[in-house]
């Protein structure tokens, strides 16, 4: 396991072998919690206004624990979780006697919200020098829209389960990436805060995989020490340095 702390750059005039970085979003590139509590009260006071007879049952907690209840009862789905909060409010409007077709709109009022994210500041700076040299996408099990924040000029192009039909730590959406960017998996790094939906997965399907610590978290015991640990983007730029060969 290589763990980076006051690494120095190594100099090099070839080039690495990895071609396409792929990223998480969630707590990889940026904070997510504090976005999706502020975009779940916005959506709610919008209902306030347009399904009164659904927030006046219902608030926040009873949502939220109904959305729990819709991923376990319709797997079809579980996995694209903008389907399970669409699926989740139609129904319960339907319940409430106020306009199923409502629950689109309200979706988009969440989503847009929902990308209202401020990156960890040591994101942009690396991120806007990666792109000049590597294949940047992003695949998230959430359903943030990369191309709607503040970071939509770095990255070539963006994956979800949407898109992919699956979630990680499914292969889909690193077999798609790959193929998209015509890369064979030893070509590419995936870089994500989850061990076992960005590191073990990304490992499954051939590639390298980083772990970012952010909170110096316990990696589990129960799994395979990851390659690679880092704090941050910084650290991400020097140990890809030390990546080119010689």
């Amino acid at each position: 396991m290589t763990q980076l702390t006051n690494l120095s750059p190594r100099e090099s005039k070839t080039v690495s072998p990895l071609t396409l970085i792929t990223l998480d979003l969630d707590e990889t590139v940026w904070p997510s919690e504090s976005v999706l509590k502020k975009a779940e009260e916005i959506q709610f006071k919008w209902l306030q206004q347009r399904a009164p007879r659904l927030t006046a049952s219902h608030d926040l907690d009873s949502l939220r624990a109904h959305r729990r209840l819709i991923r376990e009862q319709y797997a079809e789905i579980a996995y694209d979780l903008t389907a399970v909060r669409t699926t989740s409010l139609r129904l319960l409007l339907k319940e409430s006697d106020d306009s199923p077709d409502l629950a689109e709109e309200a979706i988009g009022v969440f989503l847009e919200a929902r990308n209202w994210v401020t990156p960890y500041a040591d994101v942009p700076p690396v991120l806007e020098k990666l792109a000049r040299t590597y294949r940047l996408a992003s695949l998230t099990n959430g359903n943030a829209d990369v191309q709607c924040t503040p970071l939509k000029a770095h990255f070539h192009f963006s994956l979800t389960p949407c898109i992919a039909g699956a979630a990680k730590p499914a292969p889909d959406m690193f077999q798609q990436a790959l193929e998209q960017a015509g890369v064979e998996p030893h070509q590419a790094v995936h870089i994500g805060d989850h061990p076992e939906c960005d590191v073990i997965a990304a490992q499954q399907v051939g590639m390298r995989a980083v772990w970012i610590n952010r909170r110096e978290a316990p990696w589990p015991a129960d799994l395979p020490p990851p390659e690679v640990i880092i704090k941050d983007f910084h650290e991400l730029e020097r140990w890809l340095f030390q990546q080119i060969k010689i």
